[in-house]
């Protein structure tokens, strides 16, 4: 057996040529690869699987017919552990067959690496408590496939990509409400800049960097913002007197620059400072209470474990976020009390991460959605009108 017909054998679409140095498994890192005896463990100290637990000894055990799947999975769970957090994101799982072996082998890469995942948060200033409720996202994302995004026991191969983020220490959870957060940077792809009134505190997001938006305000490139024809592109400056950009207008982006200045603005955050990116888990607890002290501790530990990091502010993107929400729900809702906190602006969307939210499962039509809470049947309303609900961007200054 070769690597070439490992990944010749499970349709892999390109030659994994940065596996190469761990194939064959050297030999004195064959005990540190997954086994029955560390699934065991992994359960007894973290409770890592819970209802799941036995589901995952299935797909391990089932690895036994499975050769070059079981080759392949000991290959990328070594290759996880060394690797950075880009090249762990670039990881390629094959997909699934519909056996427990498949299925779950995309969860299986990871356990040889949650000790040191656990470790490494120690290292950082977590206490075992704190990092302890970073190991409960493994059974979430468990949880989640079951449940709302593929419908079987084990984890999707994209899933197992945004876990690398949790088994590499760039993302940590507080272990309750459903919000979780990572350690990361504004980005220039589609962030605008942030102006803020030194009078009355008020934040305004200006857009500049080039970007292009359609005529109606919202980014090209947008369902139902494709035409270029009107098209603009905005352009953010400064000067010794003033700041020079495109501001946002409602959930729009106004094609005509204004000019701000110094006298009366600051420039509090732009592309390239730090954040505290705001990830949102299915099973949220949108609790204003809740949420506010779930924000508490998420900035109180990534002050205290990531000092190296000069962080301005939190950051969400999410449909969660769109105006839309507080039009359908009204203002008093707690989504629409989560998503107030943050200054928004428009992003470049597709408009389609709502649906495996709000309707999990496949549907043939939109006349097919269910109308079984309020929610649902305010946005199936909207869809059947030709309405959309993008993602949307916002930010909370520290």
């Amino acid at each position: 057996m070769t690597l070439q017909t490992i990944a010749e054998a499970l349709q892999l679409k390109e030659y994994p040529v940065e596996l190469e140095p761990y194939y064959p498994i050297p030999e004195e890192r064959r005990g540190e690869l997954c086994t029955r005896e560390l699934i065991l463990h992994l359960e007894e100290r973290f409770h890592l699987f819970g209802e799941y637990f036995s589901a995952v000894l299935e797909g391990f055990e089932d690895l036994k017919s499975d050769p070059y799947r079981k080759e392949l999975m000991d290959i990328l769970s070594l290759y996880l552990k060394d690797c950075t957090v880009k090249e762990a994101r670039a990881i390629k799982c094959p997909g699934t067959v519909g056996t427990p072996a498949s299925n779950m082998m995309p969860f299986l890469i990871h356990l040889p690496s949650v000790e040191k995942a656990f470790e490494n948060l120690l290292s950082r200033g977590f206490s075992e408590e704190e990092a302890m409720g970073t190991m409960e996202v493994y059974k979430i994302y468990l949880w989640e496939t079951q449940n709302f995004r593929s419908g079987f026991v084990g984890l999707a191969p994209n899933i197992s990509s945004w876990l690398t983020y949790f088994t590499k220490g760039s993302i940590f959870y507080p272990g309750f409400c459903g919000l979780n957060y990572q350690i990361t940077a504004l980005s220039p792809k589609n962030s605008p800049y942030f102006l803020k009134n030194k009078a009355t505190g008020e934040l305004l997001p200006v857009f500049g960097g080039n970007l292009v938006f359609h005529r109606s305000g919202f980014p090209l490139g947008s369902a139902g913002a494709e035409e270029e024809e009107g098209s603009f592109e905005t352009v953010f400056e400064e000067t010794e007197e003033e700041y020079v950009g495109h501001p946002t207008v409602g959930d729009t982006v106004s094609p005509a620059r204004q000019r701000y200045p110094k006298s009366e603005w600051e420039l509090a955050l732009q592309p390239g400072d730090d954040v505290l990116s705001v990830h949102i888990f299915f099973k949220t607890d949108f609790n204003p209470e809740t949420v506010t002290r779930s924000m508490e501790i998420g900035k109180e530990l990534a002050l205290r474990c990531f000092p190296e990091r000069n962080f301005k502010a939190m950051h969400c993107c999410s449909w969660l976020l769109s105006p839309v929400l507080n039009e359908v729900l009204g203002d008093k809702a707690k989504i629409s009390s989560f998503s107030s906190r943050f200054v928004r602006y428009p992003v470049k969307s597709a408009g389609k991460s709502v649906f495996s939210y709000v309707f999990p499962g496949k549907f043939e039509s939109l006349e097919d959605l269910p109308e079984n809470t309020s929610l649902q049947r305010a946005l199936k309303k909207r869809f059947l009108g030709g309405g959309k609900v993008y993602e949307t961007g916002g930010v909370i200054l520290f």
